[in-house]
């Protein structure tokens, strides 16, 4: 048989639908390819390496050179932050002040922070061991507590531009690293951990979705204790006024102390709530279908509310940013929020890092606009300020940011 004779039989056998395979294939490939670049930088920004935190850009700094410096006492090596930037044209007409054209606080406050980058917490009823980050401010006072969840795979040394940021205004707030960390788990001895595989793990094991909102309850039991072992936060938590936030799994640990019921084996609509919580903060949080939340998770939660999420915000099994306002929408109305940030992806919320030097601006940007929100809503429901709840229920966010940022209320 000639060369030319196989190859004009092999052309024909070709499916006639080719082009549409070709593109089937396409939408598999991108729906396996993006996740998995998505992981791998989610593992870059998580890794145990610090981070910075947000200030005002160079540009701000300049209009407003009498704006208060931030010293700050270090229990562990950290640098104070160094100067970011806001999006082109967004900070034109900056000045100092609590509001900055719209924005609100994003300059570091007025108090200095000391930090506390691991205590070892005991919990003798789970026979477990709690690490936990701190920072407080230094001058004497009563504060008002946060307690913020890391995601899937992460640790206590996380989202310190958000967490050292609400210190610099006169917040205590709490990092607590808990079971699905690759940092714990490598410690614990498992050589082959790492972030994939925690993110799996903590989608499938039951364990984890108990065992996180246990530890924030732990955390707070503790509070006395703290107050011992760290002699300069005596008398310095207001154990009155506590909120909860987290970021991914850590939005799934705050809405779960909010009283979201929990489907766990054998124990379907588990109740988590912690009665001592004020408020809570969900960055990039879950609808149903994951850590066993269903329909019905969000039908008596009360507690005040801010979810936040992103044009390329994606789930685990690339649900939409729709999926998540679920807790936002299905959640009792009253003292509800929900921000959408246009170009905001899962990892916004927490760092301005990105492999890409072009979106260097507008991810310090988003980030920006998470702290304005976030703090906004911790000031309105941790220490009743009228002014941060008018600014959550005006336009001045989403004026600010030049509708990049959209807020819905319940």
């Amino acid at each position: 048989m000639s060369a030319t004779t196989h190859h004009h039989r092999i052309i024909p056998s070709l499916p006639r639908d080719y082009i549409r395979r070709r593109r089937m294939r396409r939408r598999i490939s991108n729906a396996i390819v993006i996740p998995l670049l998505s992981g791998v930088a989610a593992y870059f920004i998580t890794r145990q390496t610090g981070g910075s935190g947000f200030t005002l850009p160079k540009s701000a700094q300049r209009a407003a050179p009498s704006a208060p410096a931030n010293p700050v006492s270090l229990a562990h090596d950290i640098r104070p932050n160094s100067p970011e930037g806001l999006a082109a044209g967004a900070v034109a007409n900056a000045v100092s002040g609590p509001m900055i054209s719209g924005a609100y606080k994003l300059a570091d406050g007025t108090h200095a922070v000391t930090e506390v980058p691991d205590i070892v917490l005991h919990d003798a009823k789970r026979n477990k061991d709690l690490h936990v980050r701190i920072f407080y401010p230094n001058e004497p006072g009563l504060y008002s507590v946060i307690v913020f969840s890391h995601g899937a795979g992460g640790s206590q040394s996380c989202c310190e531009a958000l967490t050292r940021h609400w210190a610099t205004y006169g917040y205590v707030t709490l990092q607590p690293t808990h079971d699905d960390s690759t940092v714990q788990r490598r410690h614990a001895g498992e050589e082959d951990i790492n972030f994939l595989i925690a993110v799996r793990d903590a989608l499938k094991k039951p364990a984890l979705w108990q065992s996180r909102p246990q530890d924030i309850s732990f955390v707070l039991d503790s509070l006395p204790v703290l107050q011992k072992r760290i002699p300069a936060l005596a008398g310095k938590i207001d154990a009155e006024h506590i909120g909860v936030g987290g970021h991914s799994m850590g939005a799934f640990t705050a809405d779960a102390i909010a009283g979201a019921l929990v489907d766990l084996p054998n124990h379907p609509a588990t109740n988590f709530t912690d009665s001592r919580v004020r408020a809570v903060l969900l960055l990039s949080p879950q609808g149903p279908g994951e850590f066993g939340l269903t329909d019905h998770s969000w039908d008596h939660v009360t507690l005040p509310l801010l979810s936040m999420t992103g044009s390329l915000d994606l789930g685990a099994g690339n649900q939409g940013p729709d999926w998540k306002k679920i807790p936002f929408e299905r959640s009792q109305p009253g003292d509800k929020y929900h921000t959408f940030i246009e170009g905001a992806n899962h990892m916004s919320f927490i760092s301005a890092k990105t492999f890409l030097p072009g979106r260097a601006t507008q991810d310090d940007s988003i980030l920006g606009f998470t702290n304005a929100a976030s703090l906004a809503f911790w000031d309105a429901y941790l220490k009743a300020d009228p002014a941060a709840k008018n600014y959550l229920q005006s336009d001045a966010l989403p004026e600010f940011s030049h509708s990049v940022v959209r807020l819905s209320r319940r």
